[in-house]
C-alpha cells in the first residue's frame, strides 16, 4: 500500500526550514544568528532540541519583527518533523500574521509550502492547495513543492493533475526518488498499472535501500496482480522500514495475492495496529479478520 501520508515521513528537516527571507533588514539578524543553539540543533536533525531552543530565544527577548518571523518558520519546521501539526498550523499562522501587520509580504513560498504540509498532515487539503499553489508560483523550480502538489490532488481525487505535478518534480529532479513514487501512485489511482511498476522500478534504482521506494514497486505490482515478481522487493521493503503499516500492509496483500493467507494475517493485523485510522488498512483487516470468523 502506498499512501500520500508515507510520502510526508520522508520530508527532511533541513529541506522544510530553508530560510524563509533572503535578506534581513540592515542591523537585524536573520533567525539563525539570533539562535544558534536551535540552528545546531536543525543542523544535527534533532527537531526536539531546535523546539526547545527557539521557544526559549522567543520567550527571552523581544525580537526585530523580521527576526521574530524567522525564528518562528524554523520553530514550524521542527514542530512538522516532531508531527505536532496542529502546533506548526499555529506557529505558521502567527508568521502570517506578523508579516501582515508589519506590511511584509505574506506570500512568501518556502512559509505558504510549509503550512500547506501542517495542513496535509491534518487533512486539509483543499486549503492546502491554495498555499502551494502561492509556493508554486514563487519557486517554480522547487521539485518538493511539486511532490507536494502531486499528493494534494491525489487526496482530493484529481488524478491527471497529479500526473503533472509528479512530471514536474521528475523533470526537475530525476535523481531522486520521490516524484516518481508518487507518479507510481497516481497512475495506480488511474488505474494504469504497468506505467506504475516502471515508475516503481525507476524508484528503487535509484533509492535500492529506501523503503518507500521498495513499496513503492512492492504496491504497484500488487495491484496489477503481478505480486509473485515482487515477493523479494516486498520483503526488502519491510526489512528497510518494519514498523511502517503501509508497508507492512504491501506485503500482506502481496502474500494473499499468492495464496499465503497464513503468513498474511498477522501482517494486516500488525498494519491495522499501527495505522489504525487508515480506511484501506481497516477494511482489509476487517475482511480478513470476518473470513477467518475472529
Amino acid at each position: 500500500m502506498l499512501t500520500f501520508s508515507r510520502a510526508l515521513v520522508l520530508l527532511l528537516l533541513g529541506c522544510l526550514a530553508a530560510p524563509a527571507f533572503a535578506q534581513p533588514s540592515a542591523g537585524n539578524p536573520q533567525g539563525a544568528a539570533a539562535c544558534p543553539d536551535a540552528n545546531e540543533a536543525m543542523a544535527s536533525g534533532d527537531a526536539e532540541a531546535a523546539v526547545a531552543a527557539l521557544r526559549a530565544c522567543l520567550s527571552a527577548r523581544l525580537h526585530p519583527w523580521q527576526t521574530e518571523a524567522e525564528l518562528r518558520v524554523r520553530l514550524g519546521a521542527s514542530q512538522l518533523a516532531l508531527g505536532e501539526s496542529e502546533a506548526a498550523l499555529f506557529t505558521y499562522n502567527q508568521v502570517i500574521a506578523l508579516l501582515r501587520d508589519n506590511g511584509g509580504n505574506t506570500d512568501i513560498p518556502i512559509v505558504r509550502r510549509n503550512r500547506a504540509v501542517a495542513l496535509l498532515q491534518l487533512d486539509r487539503p483543499e486549503e492546502a492547495l491554495e498555499d502551494l499553489l502561492i509556493a508554486e508560483r514563487g519557486m517554480p523550480q522547487d521539485d518538493f513543492v511539486h511532490i507536494l502538489l502531486g499528493g494534494t490532488y491525489m487526496e482530493l481525487d484529481r488524478g491527471t493533475e497529479a500526473i503533472a505535478a509528479y512530471d514536474n518534480a521528475i523533470r526537475l529532479a530525476p535523481d531522486s526518488p520521490g516524484g516518481w513514487i508518487g507518479r507510481s501512485a497516481a497512475f495506480i489511482e488511474l488505474e494504469l498499472m504497468d506505467r506504475a511498476v516502471e515508475d516503481g522500478r525507476e524508484a528503487v534504482a535509484i533509492a535500492p535501500d529506501d523503503g518507500s521506494a521498495l513499496n513503492a514497486l512492492c504496491w504497484a505490482l500488487v495491484r496489477a496482480q503481478r505480486a509473485a515478481e515482487g515477493m523479494d522487493i516486498c520483503y526488502a521493503a519491510v526489512e528497510a522500514e518494519p514498523d511502517s503499516g503501509a508497508i507492512l500492509h504491501s506485503l500482506a496483500a502481496a502474500l494473499e495475492q499468492v495464496g499465503e493467507d497464513e503468513e498474511a494475517y498477522p501482517l494486516f493485523a500488525r498494519a491495522y495496529e499501527l495505522e489504525p485510522d487508515n480506511t484501506t488498512i481497516a477494511g482489509d483487516y476487517a475482511r480478513v479478520s470476518a473470513a477467518r470468523g475472529d
